[in-house]
């Protein structure tokens, strides 16, 4: 149902290679995994990377749970087993030894993603007109008397050279989009369930570059963000020369726009006021209103009501971003937000986890407010900890309940949002009452996520929202230039990681945000609980860093110090080397680290 990239394949070799396991599945773990989301599978590969023994199982046969990215075939497959057309067998008898006071509690079906909707805008059959005629012209020759040969020869020949013109303009014309034609192509989409955009500087490009799980993505850098100032999209300006250039602020406002920028850079954390919103820090740098709108819709991306700490923390993040990998301050990864999870998975299958997909999951076994195992294709597996994603957790162990909601919009377009000669990675962030800005991301061919000639978009809101509506309202897209449309409805919970089993933790689902801070800092509080004191992702080293059997004998008289050590020093994370590479520059697709500027 993916694309088969490296992290897919190498995840996939087990099953390949031993289709049957439950017979040698161990039967005892310390960890176990249920999910293979974005949470479970850090969780997983954190364990694992720190020796502990680490069993990651999934009902589906993909990776991702609801962070997956799909091909177009395997969107249709999951919006119809969503749809419930496709329903497993759930009404088979459990066979399962239980101890004395033990007892087996079914894992709960809690649907976290609602009101899946699709439209088509290519239902038209293809044309056969002009076949047809073809074919009645041909037969309407039959029977005709045969010009001579010297004819014949210049008839071939001029045939021939309008044959050459007739391919080279199907060859630049544009694609007939339809039903066949999307199916066709299937494999050249990557479509997400759950874009997400890095900050340069966030909290994932940081826990990739630290862990060096890097190595096992590609990223592109967004390369402009937009605004909607009266009516037009526009572009924001994200570097002094920008700011300069744009033709959207006046001389004035230049100068106040970038004493500001410097300003909230240098500003001390102390010394900001907390009786102070945000609103009344733009106004006190005397921010004209369309500065402020700049600041607020596409910078900060906060209410104007928010406390000043949040506004000036947020507005940091976005510049300090700035320049890292690229013009703006984000990057978007390359075959979808999807290949993060199995980049996660790949380091623990890495460090010895054991992946076991595509399998029933019938309970957990509880005895003494504490679960003591799992049963899995019938078979029991006993474990000191385990994590499930909110959709797993029967509920009646679930401890707090705040359920949050986000919508989805996902569109099929034939031209970009606002065209140009080059293909572009676009972030809007569209302006909604209540405070709920819309957020954009648009995507193309040059990222893997569909073939030439089409763009995906994709819109997030936080709460619930039509959101084919209002992008139609904004003027974002017009059914001539749409394919197709998905909208749906992502159910979460933020009641907290601790369910009512004391040795059981629960992964959330997304949430609303641009980033991943909500996911990695869940996940870190999940490791924390199971095993306090520890490192939650500590550097892996390279292969080549790893000494094995009669090499490290040969290289022991020339080291010292302690001479069982196997793994090289770590190299040291200094930001400030950071160099943008030729790879950068030219947006094409890249991997970066903290010593040469490469994801």
């Amino acid at each position: 149902m993916q694309t088969v990239t490296a992290s897919s394949w190498h995840l996939h070799k087990a099953s390949l290679l031993a289709p049957s396991m439950t017979e040698t599945l161990p039967s005892e773990f310390e960890v176990v995994v249920m999910g293979t989301g974005l949470v479970e599978s850090m969780v997983a590969a954190a364990s694992a990377r720190m020796g502990h023994t680490t069993l990651h199982v999934d009902t589906a046969k993909y990776y991702g749970g609801d962070w997956a990215a799909f091909t177009w075939e395997g969107l249709q497959e999951w919006r119809k087993v969503d749809e419930g057309v496709e329903k497993e067998e759930k009404d088979q008898e459990i066979n399962v030894e239980l101890e004395e006071g033990e007892e087996l509690v079914a894992f709960g079906e809690n649907k976290t993603i609602v009101n899946v909707k699709e439209n088509w805008y290519c239902d038209k059959i293809v044309d056969k007109e002009v076949a047809d005629s073809a074919d009645k012209d041909v037969s309407s020759n039959d029977g005709l008397e045969q010009p001579p040969v010297a004819e014949q020869d210049n008839n071939m020949k001029t045939n021939e050279t309008l044959e050459t013109s007739i391919q080279a303009v199907i060859k630049d014309a544009k694609p007939e989009w339809n039903r066949e034609t999307l199916l066709s192509q299937s494999r050249k989409f990557n479509l997400d369930l759950t874009p997400r955009l890095l900050f340069a500087r966030g909290p994932m490009v940081e826990l990739l570059i630290s862990s060096n799980i890097s190595r096992y993505t590609e990223f592109k850098s967004v390369t402009r963000v937009l605004t909607l100032l009266e009516g037009k999209l526009e572009q924001v300006p994200s570097s002094r020369s920008d700011v300069f250039n744009t033709k959207h602020i006046s001389v004035v406002e230049k100068r106040v726009l970038m004493k500001f920028l410097t300003q909230c850079l240098q500003e001390e954390e102390g010394e900001q006021d907390t009786s102070k919103t945000f609103g009344d820090y733009l106004k006190s740098h005397k921010l004209t209103p369309n500065l402020t709108h700049f600041v607020v819709h596409s910078i900060a991306m906060t209410p104007l009501d928010c406390p000043q700490s949040t506004g000036l923390q947020a507005t940091r993040k976005f510049l300090s971003s700035l320049g890292r990998f690229g013009p703006t301050p984000f990057l978007w990864s390359m075959y979808g937000t999807g290949e993060l999870p199995q980049a996660f998975c790949r380091l623990c299958a890495v460090f010895g986890g054991i992946y076991y997909l595509g399998r029933s999951l019938e309970g957990v076994v509880v005895k003494d407010g504490k679960a003591r195992a799992v049963v899995t294709e019938g078979k029991r597996i006993s474990c000191q900890y385990l994590v499930m994603p909110g959709s797993k957790v029967p509920t009646n162990l679930i401890l707090e309940k705040k359920e949050v909601t986000a919508s989805r919009a996902m569109f099929l377009t034939k031209e970009s949002l606002l065209p140009t000669e080059k293909e572009q990675i676009t972030f809007l962030s569209l302006p909604q009452e209540g405070d709920r800005p819309v957020r954009v991301v648009e995507v193309g061919p040059g990222t893997a996520a569909c073939p030439k000639g089409l763009h995906v978009m994709h819109a997030t809101v936080e709460g619930e929202m039509e959101l084919e509506d209002v992008m139609k309202e904004e003027g974002i897209i017009k059914d001539e230039e749409l394919v197709y449309s998905l909208t749906f409805t992502q159910v979460g919970n933020k009641g907290g990681e601790k369910t009512k089993l004391e040795n059981m933790w629960e992964a959330s689902g997304p949430v609303a945000e641009l980033d991943f801070d909500v996911a990695i800092e869940q996940a870190r509080e999940i490791y924390k609980g199971m095993f306090p004191g520890e490192d939650f992702l500590p550097r892996a080293p390279d292969p080549e860093e790893i000494i094995l059997g009669g090499e490290e004998c040969e290289e022991k008289d020339n080291v010292t110090g302690d001479s069982n050590e196997e793994i090289a020093p770590e190299k040291e994370n200094d930001a400030n080397n950071d160099v943008v590479d030729n790879n950068v520059k030219d947006n094409q697709p890249t991997k970066v680290t903290d010593n040469d500027g490469d994801i």
